[in-house]
Formats: structure tokens, C-alpha cells, sequence
């Protein structure tokens, strides 16, 4: 029955077969060798499934005869037993795990396996100490014994050997061959990101990285997240490049604004690299020196510059008094003006309530703004990307830290200014409340004199009607008339000084209303 194998695998002649599709690898089939395997490169022919299975000559004595032998030897051999001993016959025990190289004396190499061992050949060649005992189980073992080569191969390594100049990669396994050309170079650890085997080259790019190679001149940009080999000696590596986020400074960038104010900017540019291919071609360095496999230096100095003139291009563009009285207008929280008196908003009118003034058609396309407005900013970064663009890189944003006037005095000078016109404002506003509570009062008061009055009214009218009806019901009664009189006079009497009626002619006095006895009878 024909064997069936995955496709990209070289299957040994002496593995079981497998299922095709079956996606059921052996432990020493890992993804690690997904590539190598797809490629046609990892060769099994050499490879044992045990140690049981390599080839080596088992032995052929027993202790007891071997010590039999020794015993005639030393009795009856004229040598005294030499010629058992290592002249003319050869004894030798392996242990279980361990080989012993031998060679034949005629040219031929062998490994003596696990038993005791007697050969009487004079030209056989058995020596403990040119040859010793060799370890199997060693981790990584490496026995060569002339043609015949025994080799472990770790998991996670792969084994590099040469065969009359031709490359041959082992996987993880135990091998054996016998070949005078063939010879292992070394064991590659395949955790390393770029790893070379002879004309051959591994590379592991990880997620957010390019590499950037030349086949032959051409240049080729190999996707991160993937494992790619470079298939010949002339397809080459040269470096890394990051597609992630890059944050820089830009510090103490000296620019001229649209009023002559040379002013002192500290800026951060956050750009990142969008097309690899291009920026490999226009902008980045790629032929490899040393220590600069993943250095983008160059590129980073021309995205600086473009971003400091992109920069110093819209800061030319601001006059720094609008900025300052903007500045300060937002720290109060009033409205700010270019013209007219420092903190008086434009259009107020005394006596009437304050409003901005209306901003006329296309101010807000003007060219001259302030230093941290937002949307002159991003013109700032499209002017940047009009350059950047073109070898690859794209600017997402140039942000301003801070902003000062070269010049100290000028700035101190300024500094005044602003603390004058906000104290202005928070005098106006001060004043501006005063009045709005003045005007409050005046209404209460107003209101109150108001009600008082009507209220006042009220109670006069309601005592004229009390009057009519009281001098209505005295019309109807003489006597009702006779005492209102009585009332009246004594209360004109009671305010009246007692002078006046002392004095009077005391014979008249009987005709008056309290000297009448009809009346007081009444």
C-alpha cells in the first residue's frame, strides 16, 4: 500500500503513513516548521523513530565466554594472555544507551550497540580512549565516527548540514546516516527573528513591522504577523520597519508670527508610516550596517522637519495680539476683540444687555487665527502630509505644548496688559450685576408703595361708607343727633385748651347743652 503525506512534507521511508488532510502532525511536526516544510526543505530521510532503530553491530559474546577466553589465553598463550587482551583479539562491553565508534582497519567505520562484544582481528581498531563510550541521551549528541554520523535535534532547533555544497535541514529527531560528503554545520535556535542557513534565510516579523528585502535587486516588503524564507543566497534581509505610532518633540522652534513677534514654540508630532513599500523606496535607509536593522533615523529627522515647517508656516500665519487677547478672553470667560478697548466686548451699549458681536461673512476662513486653534492646526497637518505622503509617512497630528514671545520683556509687557483687561472685565461684570440688583430693588419698592396706596384707598372709602350710613341714622333720631352732639363738643372740649372755657361768663354757661336738665334727663 502507497504511503500517503501532506503536501510540503518529505516523508521517511520507514514512518508509518498518514492520513492526508488529517491535520495530525507528530510532536516533532510543530507549527514552528509550518514554512520549511511548505517549502520542501526539512528532510526526514535520515530520521528514527527510536534509538532502537539505529543501525549499529549488537553483540556477539557473553561475559563468561570472554572471561573463558581470558583464562586459556593467560594459560596457555606463550604472549601470557596479550593477544586476548587487545593484540590480536578485541572484547569490548557497551552499556544500554551508549554506542562505541570502531573502525575496521580496511576503511570501514561502525558503532558497536548494546551488549558484549569479541572480534579477533589484528587490524580492527577498538580503543576506549581514542573512542570512548558515547551517550545517546545526551541532549543535542553529535557522533561522528568517519562516514557515519548519529544526531539529536532538539524541538525548537533545526539541524544544518552540508552535502557537496547543497543545504539539507533536519528537524527535531534523532538521525543517523552514513555519507563522506555529508556533515552537520550546526544546530540553529529558531526563536531568533532572522536566522541564516547558509543560502537560506528565516524571517519572524512579528504584528506591526515590516521587513524590507532585495531579490536580486528588487526590492520586496515581506507583511509582520507572518514567518517568510528567503529562498536563495541573493534574495537578502535588510532591515525592519515599524508600522506603529511614533511620538516626537519638537522643541524650542523659534517662528516669526503675522505681527513680526518672534515666538518660542514646543510641539509634539505624532506620525506613523503608511505604506511601507513606498517609504522604503523614497525615504528609508535599507542597506544593512551594523546595528541597523530596525534604525529609521534618517526617516525620522526628514517627518521633523517637515513638521517643523509645517508648523512655523502656521504660526506666520497668527498675529500673536489676537492670540494673547484670545487667551485671556478664555481665562475670564468674556468674549474677546481684535479692535476697540481691551475687554469691552464689541457691540455693548450702556444700559443695554451685553452681546457678542456677530462675526462677519469668512472670518472663519481668515488666514490669521490664534496659535491653538484646532481647525488651523489640521491645516497645518495637511500641508505636512502634502510632502509626507509622498515618500510613505502620514502626520496625524502637530500639537502645541506651549507658546511664548522670544523677547522677555515683551512678554511681561503683555502679561500686564492681560491682567489690566481682565480686571476690566471683572469690574464691568461687577458693575454690570450692581446695576441688574439696583434695578430689582427699585421694582420691590415700587411695587410695595404701590400696594401700600391701594390699600390705603381702600380703607378711606370704606370709612366715608361707614360715615354716610352713621350720619344716615342719626338724621332719623333726635336724640341719636342730641348725643353725636354731646360727642362732638366734648371732644372739641377734650382738645380744646381749659383757658377758653374758664374764662368764659359762667351766666351763659346754663345755656349750654350739658347745663340743660332736659337733656341730661334724656
Amino acid at each position: 500500500m502507497a504511503k500517503t503525506v501532506q503536501p510540503g512534507y518529505v516523508q521517511a521511508p520507514d514512518e508509518p503513513p498518514r492520513a492526508a488532510g488529517s491535520g495530525v502532525h507528530e510532536q516533532w511536526d510543530s507549527p514552528a516548521y509550518e514554512v520549511l516544510r511548505q517549502a520542501g526543505l526539512m528532510r526526514t530521510d535520515w530520521r528514527v523513530r527510536s534509538a532502537a532503530d539505529l543501525e549499529l553491530r549488537e553483540g556477539n559474546a557473553t561475559p563468561q565466554a570472554n572471561c573463558l577466553r581470558s583464562c586459556v589465553a593467560c594459560i596457555f598463550c606463550p604472549c601470557g594472555g596479550l593477544c586476548v587482551k587487545g593484540a590480536f583479539c578485541k572484547m569490548a562491553e557497551v552499556p544500554s544507551g551508549t554506542v562505541r565508534a570502531l573502525e575496521d582497519g580496511r576503511g570501514g567505520f561502525e558503532f558497536l550497540g548494546k551488549g558484549v562484544h569479541f572480534y579477533c582481528d589484528l587490524f580492527l581498531r577498538l580503543s576506549s580512549e581514542n573512542m570512548p563510550l558515547q551517550k545517546v541521551s545526551d541532549t543535542g549528541v553529535h557522533i561522528r565516527n568517519g562516514d557515519k554520523t548519529i544526531v539529536e535535534v532538539e524541538q525548537g532547533y533545526i539541524g544544518f548540514a552540508m552535502d557537496m555544497g547543497q543545504p539539507i535541514l533536519l528537524p527535531p529527531g534523532l538521525h543517523q546516516w552514513q555519507s563522506p560528503t555529508m556533515a552537520l554545520q550546526s544546530v540553529i535556535d529558531l526563536h531568533q527573528p532572522v536566522i541564516e542557513m547558509g543560502p537560506y534565510t528565516l524571517l519572524t516579523v512579528d504584528k506591526g513591522y515590516d521587513a524590507v528585502t532585495q531579490n536580486n535587486g528588487q526590492q520586496q516588503v515581506l507583511a509582520g504577523g507572518e514567518v517568510h524564507l528567503l529562498s536563495h543566497r541573493n534574495w537578502k534581509f535588510e532591515k525592519f520597519i515599524t508600522r506603529k505610532i511614533q511620538t516626537d518633540d519638537l522643541s524650542r522652534i523659534n517662528a516669526i508670527t503675522g505681527d513680526n513677534v518672534l515666538m518660542v514654540v514646543d510641539a509634539t508630532v505624532c506620525w506613523h508610516i503608511q505604506d511601507s513599500q513606498i517609504c522604503a523606496e523614497r525615504a528609508a535607509e535599507t542597506m544593512r550596517r551594523a546595528g541597523s536593522v530596525g534604525d529609521i533615523a534618517k526617516l525620522r529627522n526628514d517627518v521633523l522637519k517637515q513638521a517643523e515647517a509645517s508648523l512655523s508656516a502656521f504660526v506666520g500665519k497668527v498675529n500673536f495680539s489676537d492670540t494673547f487677547s484670545a487667551a485671556t478672553a478664555v481665562a475670564t470667560g468674556q468674549p474677546s476683540t481684535a479692535a476697540g478697548v481691551a475687554g469691552i466686548p464689541a457691540g455693548f451699549v450702556e444700559g443695554q444687555q451685553c452681546t457678542a458681536a456677530p462675526m462677519p461673512p469668512g472670518a472663519a476662513h481668515d488666514d490669521v487665527g490664534v496659535l491653538f486653534d484646532l481647525d488651523k492646526l489640521r491645516d497645518a497637518v495637511t500641508h505636512a502630509n502634502d510632502m509626507a505622503l509622498r515618500y510613505g509617512v502620514e502626520v496625524l497630528s502637530i500639537n502645541i505644548i506651549s507658546a511664548r514671545p522670544a523677547d522677555g520683556e515683551l512678554m511681561t509687557a503683555l502679561a500686564k496688559g492681560a491682567v489690566a483687561a481682565a480686571e476690566a472685565q471683572q469690574f464691568e461684570t461687577s458693575a454690570r450685576g450692581k446695576a441688574k440688583a439696583a434695578k430689582i430693588e427699585a421694582g420691590g419698592k415700587a411695587d410695595a408703595l404701590s400696594i401700600t396706596a391701594r390699600a390705603e384707598a381702600s380703607a378711606e372709602v370704606a370709612r366715608a361708607e361707614g360715615s354716610l350710613k352713621a350720619a344716615d341714622m342719626l338724621g332719623k333720631s333726635e336724640v341719636a343727633v342730641s348725643l353725636a352732639t354731646i360727642q362732638a363738643q366734648g371732644t372739641a372740649l377734650k382738645s380744646a385748651k381749659s383757658s377758653l372755657i374758664l374764662g368764659a361768663d359762667q351766666q351763659g354757661l346754663g345755656s349750654l347743652l350739658l347745663a340743660n336738665p332736659g337733656v341730661v334727663r334724656q
